[in-house]
């Protein structure tokens, strides 16, 4: 693994032999392999045989893909000369013709393996995750219970479809490579969240590199480029606190691991739109609150009791002289909604569960956000004469103090409410400078 990841080919181009293999054919197949600066994985194939395939083989390889076909993706599994073996699962064609020296094949690769021999031996064993149009300074290195974890990214260029950084874990000495290898990719899967919720953007991880002994496996995976980063709560320049609080406190979020990660990925919606914005952050709230709240808190009255007054109303409506079957119908049907808390009521039991700070956030603002939440929703828009940005930023700030807090962060982090600045966490105090 190198000291940086900026504009480098990961797989400089090499020849490889095998076969791809068709519902249970094979095919033989010589092709070269590289990746360049953005880690996605190319294949050149040259031109096909068709004395050297089984009978039938490349009807069906051309097939491919035609509606009602039932095998759209096949396997590859090849080797260099000096002894990388390739292996996929995941290739396609992408388009095929005839030429004179054969049938020639344009593959595309969703997922693939490559194993080969380490440059130099490691010591313990490394995981590696290299991320595209990541930036980091100064570099972070933190201590956790399974050994260190390292975070280095681009200090000048953040081209978003070139790896410029990655995030990766060492293992303490003796330890279980498997099950030491599971607990570190499942902390740089939770760290390269947090990282994204961080920079405000998706953060893609096209390649990853597994080394032990005298071996590395590198996965390749195919991604898109990430999004340029908006609006990010955590400034690039101070990453230390951010990374220490996603992984010594990651056991923490393990209770709320569905909900945690639901609301990362609603906070991620790239979009330009400020509608958009403004429901997938009162999305994040609603989910979090109906994942991590206690039932009585979302709800006024136990089962019981709830159940027993759901009888007594409809029993009134049904009473009602004068309504006809259908309106009555509609009125029973709202009936569980009568035991369900106002949602500004499950909002603030949300803030006090996590101990968020109210500053800048109270409840007459609250109110606000759930009434334009409900009239977008219902009228397709924002209402005439309504400014939609204030409230984006307020909802994106409860969001913010949310998964800090769920992270147990202690930092300092961006506040955009007012114009961006600098606010102390967990407090949610301004920074004052020169004092």
């Amino acid at each position: 693994m190198s000291e940086t990841s900026e504009a480098r080919a990961i797989l400089p181009p090499e020849e490889f032999i095998g076969k791809l293999t068709i519902d249970g054919q094979c095919i033989p197949v010589s092709l070269t392999a590289s990746a360049g600066p953005s880690g996605k994985l190319e294949l050149e194939v040259k031109p096909i045989v068709p004395s050297d395939c089984p009978r039938g083989t490349l009807a069906r390889l051309r097939s491919a893909g035609r509606p009602g076909q039932l095998i759209t993706e096949f396997s590859l599994d090849c080797e260099s000369s000096d002894g990388k073996r390739l292996t996929s699962d995941r290739v396609a064609l992408a388009g095929w013709r005839h030429n004179s020296e054969g049938f020639c094949t344009d593959l595309n690769i969703g997922e693939a393996s490559l194993a080969m021999a380490a440059n130099e031996a490691h010591d313990c064993p490394a995981l590696c995750s290299h991320l595209l149009g990541f930036s980091c300074f100064p570099a972070v290195h933190v201590e956790t219970p399974i050994g260190p974890v390292v975070v280095r990214g681009a200090t000048r260029t953040t081209a978003s479809d070139q790896i410029t950084g990655w995030i990766a874990a060492i293992a303490p000495a003796d330890s279980d490579s498997t099950t030491w290898r599971q607990s570190a990719e499942n902390m740089l899967s939770h760290l390269r969240s947090v990282l994204a919720f961080a920079r405000g953007a998706p953060l893609a991880a096209p390649v990853t590199e597994f080394g032990e002994g005298d071996m590395v496996e590198m996965k390749f995976q195919d991604t898109v480029g990430t999004h340029a980063s908006y609006m990010p709560p955590i400034s690039n320049l101070n990453l230390r606190p951010i990374v220490a609080a996603a992984v010594n406190n990651m056991g923490l979020v393990e209770d709320y691991r569905e909900a945690f990660d639901i609301a990362i990925g609603w906070f991620l919606v790239p979009t330009s739109v400020d509608e958009v914005r403004f429901l997938s952050g009162m999305t994040v709230i609603d989910g979090l609150a109906s994942r991590c709240l206690e039932e009585s808190q979302i709800s006024i009255l136990g089962k019981s009791a709830s159940r027993k007054l759901a009888q007594r109303v409809r029993a009134l409506v049904d009473d009602q002289s004068g309504i006809d079957a259908s309106k009555k119908r509609a009125i029973k049907e709202k009936t569980p909604e009568l035991n369900r808390r106002p949602f500004v009521q499950q909002i603030v039991a949300l803030l006090e569960r996590w101990r968020v700070s109210r500053i800048s956030i109270d409840d007459e603002s609250l109110k606000h956000l759930i009434n334009l939440r409900n009239k977008i929703v219902h009228q397709g828009g924002v209402p005439e004469h309504v400014e939609l940005w204030p409230s984006i930023l307020v909802v994106r700030e409860i969001v913010v103090r949310l998964v800090l807090s769920m992270l147990q962060f202690e930092g300092t982090y961006q506040c955009y409410i007012g114009g961006r600045h600098m606010r102390h966490f967990p407090d949610c105090k301004p920074v004052q400078y020169g004092i």
